[in-house]
Order: structure tokens, then sequence, then C-alpha cells
């Protein structure tokens, strides 16, 4: 495989982990959904030392599940891009609550081109990557809450499988202040692991999200990113 075709198989598995499309701010995802005939629009800029991404994830509620978008873009080294898209479906059933602790299920599919392309292969969209995840949620006391995932994503760009496992704490230090810290693994892609904060302009309608993440014991890893996710959309 070419350099950059290397480069991008990397990056995606990386975004792939983080978003599976976890809820803005963190990567790991919880056990709850957006709610029946509710929607939700995250954004965020996203920018490491070589690399620039733009990413909107749009999410409505059906029933008990929730469906997820994302559409990336994202500036490579050598002047080339990279367009992503991704569809999620997740699962989170009341059935499934056991008081402060709560259980759901996540599956997504994702695809991307790189352009100018470096192999002929490349010119249009080729599905790079597909997973599944298990939820698990459990509101420790009341504003601080503990959130687990475990599952396995799909290379098929390597045509290679790997374990995945996040954990992550989340914390509402205030009214319009929430803050966490978690840690996210992944086979051969090591662990990242991230902290950060949002802010509430309008309390649990609109916020502000700064994150920073690093691949353990990788170099010139750090990632920072900025955001805001808008919620209750188009609902009841």
């Amino acid at each position: 495989m070419h350099r950059p075709l290397c480069r991008l198989a990397l990056l995606l598995l990386a975004l792939s982990s983080l978003q599976a499309h976890a809820g803005r701010p963190l990567g790991t995802d919880d056990a709850a959904t957006v709610g029946d005939k509710q929607c939700q629009l995250e954004a965020w800029y996203e920018r490491t030392q070589d690399t620039r991404a733009w990413v909107a994830s749009p999410a409505c509620g059906l029933g008990e599940f929730e469906l997820g978008l994302e559409a990336s873009e994202t500036k490579l080294p050598e002047a080339q891009k990279e367009s992503a898209q991704s569809l999620a479906l997740k699962w989170a059933p009341d059935v499934l609550k056991f008081g402060p602790v709560g259980f759901g299920a996540k599956l997504w599919t994702g695809r991307a081109r790189v352009y100018p392309a470096a192999e002929e292969a490349w010119e249009g969209y080729r599905p790079v990557e597909n997973g599944a995840l298990l939820l698990a949620s459990w509101e420790i006391t009341n504003g601080l809450n503990l959130h687990a995932n475990l599952g396995n994503a799909r290379d098929r760009v390597e045509q290679q499988n790997a374990r995945l496992a996040n954990l992550a704490l989340a914390w509402d230090a205030h009214e319009r202040v929430m803050l966490f810290a978690e840690a996210q693994y992944q086979q051969r892609a090591g662990t990242t692991q991230a902290t950060g904060l949002r802010l509430w302009a309008i309390p649990e309608k609109f916020g502000i999200d700064l994150t920073a993440a690093r691949v353990a014991g990788v170099r010139d890893s750090t990632t920072f990113s900025i955001g805001f996710g808008w919620y209750g959309l188009f609902g009841n």
C-alpha cells in the first residue's frame, strides 16, 4: 500500500474510534438516544500537527432507536484531501435500564475517498470500516456519570478486525459546565487519552465544546478540537 493510503487507513481508524459517533464532546458513547422524534446537530473543527478536519454529525431518534450520519473533510499532508461519510444506528431501550445503569448497542459503517487519488482504486468512494459496540452508562451520583463501550471494528482496507474498549467519566460541575476525561483503546492503534469540557450557552439546548487528546506513547499525536452541539431540533 502506498504511504498516503497507509496514512488514510490509520486516520480513518482513529476517527472511527473517536466518533463512531459518540455524542460530543466525548468519544465514548453513552447508553441513551436523542429521544423519539427528536433531532440534534453536532459539528466541530479538529486539528493535529499534520491534518485539519471539519466534521458535521446530525442524528434523529425514532422510538428507542437513533439514526446518525457523519460527514468529514480532512486536509492531509502532501496536498491531499480525504472525504469520509458514516452511518450509525444506536439502540438503548428502556427495558435495558436498571435503576442508575443502562445498556445499549451501536452499529456503524463508513466509506471514504482521497483526492487527488494516490491510486486509481481510490478515485471514488470506497468502504473503509464496519463496527459494533456494546454500551453501558452508570449514573454514579447526581451529575457524575461513567460510560463504557466494548466492541469490534472491521478495517475493510486492510481486511483486519480490531477490538475496541472505551471508558469515560463525565461530571456536571455546574449547570452550564460539563468536564470529562476518557481513554479509548483500539487494537494496533494504541490508547487515546482525552479531556475536555462543554460550556452550555443554553442549558441542554446549545453547547460549545473544547477538547484535547493524544495517543499514549506517540510523539506529536496531540489533537485539539472546538465544536458545538444543538439539541431538540424539529422535535415535539
